[in-house]
């Protein structure tokens, strides 16, 4: 009951207002009986104000009549606009499940291509010969071509030499020489010295320099010796001399390494030490500057060069494994996981980490080789720059090259 007079106050006050008009003449007219003549006829003045009230009253009511309408066509638009909401509420829910069961789909065809593509990938290890064996296989190759590239580079720079310097040239190779028998004659001393005695104090230092007085005698000898000689006979000798080869290829390597039979004592030089402590200060820098190049900090045309080569010899077995990892990757890329930036790239690097599980640490070894040092990598180096795709993944140790780490860096 209060509820509907509280809906309905307005026409309710109004049907009082208009009932209230209806009766008031009437009432008086009933009453004319008990009035007199000219009371009754004074009554017309009454009348007219009562007629006057009365108009008035309805007037009154229309509006309040009026007044209840647009209260209830404001609770009908009140009541057709929550209805919109509830329904605009159930579409949104309807638009989140559709988005939902529609992500789910898409990301589930996502799965199903991507392990498939994974599959193929484990097929592709499988007729690589020795399998996973074939990476190291494939390091060891490019290992040893390295090599083979450092001697044609230290021929060339010799054959450069020659002909732009021939005065430096035939000084290199005849300080190198020099050097070589005087290291030599050392090796001639230590050999001939008793393993008992080889522990006595400054023995060694006694043996250099006896070593250093019979060179000295024997100086201008092996001058004229090296003069006598073909000077590209020195050049094949100079190419092909190991300790030259040693030092321009490796970290550590011996220019003379004695070892007593009995004591097991050792006297070392290093190839490092052979080469850096000549007294001719051009030839030194000479030898530096080369083994920068080939070793410290190798050139980057001599190891695309390099790399090249062996992966041309090895294409037609290798080729579809990286073009199928190129292609998982890919997938990944041109997937669109979530309308966020930061969740979409949450779900790649997860799907780039599953593939990444699939690899042994030489295959990621060789596939890094394969993107920064092939000219058919490019297009794969781009996709994996600055996904930190190998991650902490790849052991320094096993680095063909000393720069290798900052090219690892430059894919971050």
């Amino acid at each position: 009951m209060k509820e509907w007079f509280k809906e309905n106050k307005w026409i309710f006050v109004g049907g009082i207002v208009i009932v209230a008009a209806i009766l008031t003449p009437l009432i008086l007219f009933i009453g004319r009986n008990h009035l007199d003549q000219k009371t009754f006829e004074a009554l017309g003045l009454v009348g007219d104000f009562f007629g006057g009230t009365t108009v008035g009253l309805l007037t009154l009511a229309s509006m309040l009549f009026v007044i209840a309408s647009i209260s209830m066509q404001r609770k009908q638009l009140d009541m057709q606009q929550d209805e919109l909401k509830m329904q605009r509420e159930e579409l949104a829910k309807t638009r989140e499940e559709f988005e939902l069961t529609n992500k789910t789909l898409t990301k589930q065809q996502f799965e199903s291509t991507f392990f498939n593509m994974i599959s193929l990938h484990h097929n592709l290890l499988e007729d690589l010969e020795g399998g996973r064996y074939y990476f190291n296989k494939f390091y060891n190759s490019l290992s040893k071509h390295y090599k083979h590239s450092i001697k044609l580079y230290w021929a060339n720079q010799l054959l450069n030499l020659k002909n732009r310097h021939f005065d430096k040239f035939k000084k290199l190779l005849l300080t190198i020489y020099l050097n070589d028998q005087k290291i030599d004659n050392l090796s001639n001393h230590l050999h001939n010295i008793n393993s008992s005695d080889f522990n006595k104090i400054n023995l060694i230092k006694e043996i250099e320099i006896k070593s250093n007085q019979y060179f000295s005698r024997i100086k201008s000898d092996l001058i004229d010796d090296f003069e006598r000689k073909e000077i590209d006979g020195h050049l094949e000798r100079c190419i092909d001399n190991t300790f030259i080869l040693g030092y321009l290829q490796t970290k550590d390597s011996y220019r003379l390494n004695y070892k007593t039979r009995h004591l097991h004592d050792y006297y070392n030089i290093t190839n490092v030490e052979f080469f850096e402590n000549i007294e001719d200060e051009w030839v030194v820098n000479f030898m530096k500057q080369s083994r920068k190049e080939t070793l410290l900090n190798p050139m980057t045309f001599m190891k695309k060069t390099t790399y090249e080569k062996v992966y041309t010899q090895k294409e037609e077995q290798i080729g579809h494994y990286y073009r199928n990892l190129y292609r998982i990757v890919r997938f990944i890329e041109d997937e669109h996981f979530s309308n966020n930036s930061k969740e979409n790239e949450k779900e790649k690097k997860k799907y780039r980490g599953i593939l990444r599980a699939q690899l042994s640490l030489m295959e990621l070894l060789m596939l890094f080789y394969n993107v920064v040092y092939s000219e058919k990598g490019e297009k794969f180096k781009e996709i994996l720059k600055g996904n930190n795709f190998f991650d902490d993944h790849l052991i320094e140790s096993k680095f063909l090259w000393a720069n290798d780490k900052d090219e690892l860096a430059a894919l971050k």
